[in-house]
C-alpha cells in the first residue's frame, strides 16, 4: 500500500489546471526468487478529485508450468529480454508500454503462451496469441464534442483551427472499434540466444504482431448552420514484423553491446473510404550501442539511439499539421545514468537512478531522478522528479515529448509493505 503526492512544479504549467495531486495506491507482486506457478506484477491508483488520472497497470500476470528442468511453458501476460535496445529505451516496438506518465514510460508483458527451451550456453522461446492488447496511454473523456481537461498528461488535438481565414472551433467524436475488433487479432514470433553468459553473447529474435501503438484515421467537415468544425477520429489496428539482433560481451564489470531492430509496418491502406485521411509508415532501422560499468554499489550507463526512416505520413484530403500517429518519441537521443544501491545499517537501504536524455536531432533535454529508502523491512520513502526542455517540432524534427515541456514533476510517498 502507498500514500503519494504528484506536484507539477513548472512555472508555465497551465493555471487553469491543479498543480498537485494525492493518490492511494496498491501493488501486488511475486517475490523475484519464488517458485510459485502464479507469477504478477500489478498496480494500481486512485487521485482525489481527479478520475481522469487514476490508473491500473497489469504489467504481469500469468502462470509458469515447468516440463523438466530445461522447459517451460508459460500463459499469460509476461515479460522477455526480445531486445536489448526496446527494453532499454522503453520505445514499445516489441512489447506494449504503460504511458500514465509518458515522460516515465513503464514495459508491459506480452499476452499469450510461450514455450522456452533453456541449457547453460542457449535458450529457444517461441510465443503464438490470438489476443493483442495494445499500449496503456493516458485517460481523456470526450463531452458534447469537447475533450475534458482533467489528465494533464493528456495531449489534446487544437481547439480550432482557421477556415476562411477565421478562427473556427472544433469538434470531436471517437469512432471506436469494438473490443473484439481490436482484441482478437493473432501474433507469432521467436526468440534465440547463444553464447557465454558471462562472456560474449548473440540473441536474434523475430515477431509479426499488431503495432502497439493505434493508427489514428480522422474526417473533418464544416457545419455551415454552426460554423463548426466536426471531426470523426477512428483508431486502426495494423500490423508489423520486427527482426532483432543483439550482440553482447560481458566482464567482471563491463558490459557493452550493440542492438538493432528493423521494424516494417503494414502498407495496406488502413480505412477504405476516399474521404478519411489516415497515416502511411516507412520502415525503420534502429540501432542502439551501450556501455555499463558495474561497481558493486553504483554503476553507470551510456547508450545512444538512432532511427533511420520510421517517418509516419498521412494520405488524404484533410490533413492535419502534423501526423496524429507517432510510433516513436524521438528519433535520435544520448543518455547516461548513475545508480546507487547502498546499504545504511540494519535493514536501511538507499537505492537512487539519474539518467540525462539529450537529442540535437529531436532539441530536447529529459532529467529525471528516482530514489528509495528503506527505512524497515516493511516501511519505504520514495520519490521521483521529471525535468524537460524541449524545443518547437517541426517537420524534420517529430517528436512526442516537446507536448509535455511544461510538465516538469516531482512525487514524493511512503509505502508498506505486507
Amino acid at each position: 500500500m502507498k500514500l503519494f503526492s504528484d506536484s507539477f512544479i513548472s512555472p508555465e504549467f497551465e493555471a487553469t489546471q491543479k498543480t498537485n495531486y494525492q493518490f492511494i495506491g496498491a501493488a501486488i507482486k511475486t517475490e523475484p526468487f519464488s517458485d510459485a506457478n502464479l507469477r504478477m506484477d500489478i498496480s494500481g491508483g486512485v487521485a482525489m478529485g481527479a478520475p481522469l488520472l487514476n490508473y491500473l497497470n497489469i504489467s504481469e500476470l500469468y502462470v509458469q508450468t515447468r516440463q523438466s528442468d530445461s522447459e517451460t511453458f508459460y500463459i499469460g501476460r509476461k515479460k522477455l529480454l526480445w531486445s536489448e535496445l526496446d527494453a532499454r529505451w522503453d520505445l514499445g516496438v516489441w512489447e506494449p508500454l504503460f504511458k500514465w506518465n509518458p515522460l516515465q514510460a513503464e514495459r508491459q508483458g506480452l499476452t499469450g503462451i510461450f514455450w522456452q527451451m533453456q541449457s547453460k550456453n542457449a535458450s529457444f522461446t517461441m510465443f503464438a496469441t490470438p489476443i493483442y492488447i495494445p499500449s496503456q496511454g493516458p485517460s481523456f473523456e470526450i463531452e458534447s464534442g469537447d475533450f475534458v481537461k482533467g489528465n494533464p498528461w493528456f495531449h489534446q488535438p487544437p481547439k480550432s483551427v482557421r477556415i476562411w481565414n477565421e478562427a473556427t472551433e472544433m469538434q470531436y467524436n471517437m469512432n471506436q472499434p469494438s473490443t473484439t475488433e481490436v482484441v482478437l487479432q493473432n501474433s507469432y514470433g521467436a526468440k534465440l540466444a547463444f553464447g557465454d553468459p558471462n562472456g560474449l553473447k548473440a540473441q536474434l529474435s523475430y515477431m509479426y504482431k499488431p503495432d502497439n501503438t493505434l493508427a489514428v484515421g480522422y474526417q473533418g467537415s464544416l457545419d455551415l448552420s454552426t460554423l463548426k468544425g466536426n471531426v470523426e477520429l477512428r483508431p486502426q489496428v495494423f500490423y508489423h514484423s520486427l527482426a532483432g539482433a543483439d550482440v553482447i560481451y560481458k566482464s567482471e564489470k563491463l558490459r557493452l553491446g550493440v542492438s538493432t531492430i528493423w521494424d516494417r509496418p503494414s502498407k495496406e491502406q488502413l480505412i477504405d473510404e476516399p474521404d478519411w485521411t489516415q497515416p502511411t509508415f516507412e520502415d525503420a532501422l534502429l540501432v542502439s550501442p551501450f556501455v555499463e560499468w558495474d561497481g558493486g554499489n553504483w554503476a553507470v550507463s551510456v547508450m545512444r539511439l538512432d532511427i533511420h526512416g520510421g517517418r509516419v505520413n498521412e494520405v488524404g484530403a484533410d490533413r492535419a499539421n502534423e501526423p496524429l500517429t507517432n510510433l516513436y518519441p524521438f528519433y535520435q537521443a544520448n543518455q547516461i545514468s548513475f545508480l546507487n544501491n547502498i546499504g545504511l545499517g540494519k535493514a536501511r537501504r538507499l537505492i537512487s537512478k539519474v539518467s540525462f536524455t539529450q537529442s540535437d536531432k529531436n532539441d530536447f533535454q529529459l532529467l529525471r531522478f528516482n530514489t528509495r529508502l528503506r527505512l524497515t523491512g516493511d516501511w519505504t520513502l520514495f520519490g521521483e522528479m521529471q525535468m524537460l526542455k524541449a524545443g518547437p517540432t517541426s517537420d524534420d524534427n517529430r517528436n512526442e515529448l516537446s507536448q509535455f515541456a511544461n510538465n516538469d514533476r516531482l512525487m514524493v510517498g511512503a509505502a508498506y509493505v505486507f
